[in-house]
């Protein structure tokens, strides 16, 4: 009897140990995509006065995002990955309830393409035994759904584009134009400071929920923010500057592009608020002294994916036999 009950111990302890390692079969992973981006900078937002991150959210602003990547399992709670996205921000000042914004008239377009590496750290485990699949067992374990916290470093790149609709003084053609090299801000002329890099780096946070269909494949819904280390994804971030000199910088007046980067700069038009009063973001003559603000620099612009994922892993051939 003693030998029956010590031969059952060995059994139930291999089939234990075979059973926590099994996650090592399912180390390599891949995934895809897509989903929705929004952008929290000085353009958009809400019905009211500008005010930070999330409480400045702005839903019609919303556009798109693909990703892919590559996970490594590094135990039954951890992990790392890589991924390259490619997505569209927008914002627009047209969208907004703030009199002052809708004044200022700035909109803006940018694509974004990002590499980031990242660690997720699960804090409800994910599971690969069939075990966790019986019926009757109480419990969300058996239900396959897992979740995880991720933070990491990335890289990205971005091109800012403004619509040229033009106004009495600058007749419009409707075309988007790249605005860094335009220097709406008076970047790049002489005395002026350089003009900014459209590659800069960002820290993407975030949290996710699993579901796991099989073994091998999974769904997840993911939602992350970027904050970043610029202020001009929407070319906005200092104060404004004489268009008739970022034009003369163009190829001047009565030009295309001189004629668009004059308007681009500038292109506010007079309100009526609710009380009646006439008001322009920035005066007549803004770029005067004293020169007025047309952004924040205090703060860096931040951007936000909301993903759901396919995910596939790779089942790893070799057998995980117990060590003595």
């Amino acid at each position: 009897m003693r030998y029956l009950l010590t031969l059952f111990f060995l059994i139930a302890v291999l089939s234990f140990d075979a059973d926590a390692q099994r996650w090592k079969r399912y180390r390599h992973e891949v995934f895809g995509g897509l989903g929705a981006t929004n952008f929290l900078g000085e353009l958009g937002g809400g019905q009211t006065e500008a005010r930070d991150l999330f409480l400045d959210f702005d839903g019609k602003s919303s556009r798109y995002v693909v990703m892919g990547g590559y996970r490594y399992k590094l135990n039954e709670i951890s992990s790392v990955r890589g991924s390259l996205a490619y997505a569209q921000v927008y914002g627009s000042d047209r969208l907004s309830g703030d009199p002052h914004r809708l004044s200022r008239n700035l909109t803006f377009r940018s694509p974004i393409v990002e590499m980031t590496a990242t660690g997720e750290l699960y804090f409800i485990r994910e599971k690969t035994s069939n075990r966790y699949r019986v019926r009757g067992i109480r419990g969300a374990l058996g239900s396959g759904i897992s979740a995880y916290i991720n933070a990491g470093l990335g890289v990205f790149w971005f091109n800012p584009r403004g619509q040229f609709i033009g106004n009495d003084a600058y007749p419009g053609d409707n075309k988007w134009y790249s605005l860094r090299p335009m220097g709406t801000e008076g970047q790049g002329l002489p005395g002026e400071k350089k003009k900014y890099s459209p590659i800069s780096v960002c820290i993407p946070m975030g949290i996710s929920a699993k579901y796991s269909i099989n073994r091998n494949v999974s769904l997840t819904l993911e939602y992350s923010f970027r904050l970043t280390f610029t202020d001009y994804m929407d070319d906005v971030s200092t104060d404004y500057y004489d268009p008739l000199a970022i034009a003369e910088a163009n190829g001047g007046l009565g030009t295309p592009k001189g004629d668009a980067a004059a308007y681009l700069s500038n292109p506010a038009y007079e309100i009526i608020k609710g009380d009646g009063e006439r008001f322009i973001a920035g005066g007549n003559t803004p770029w005067q002294e004293p020169v007025q603000q047309r952004g924040d620099r205090t703060t860096n612009d931040t951007y936000m994916f909301a993903i759901v994922a396919l995910n596939y892993k790779f089942t790893s051939k070799k057998a995980n036999r117990p060590k003595f």
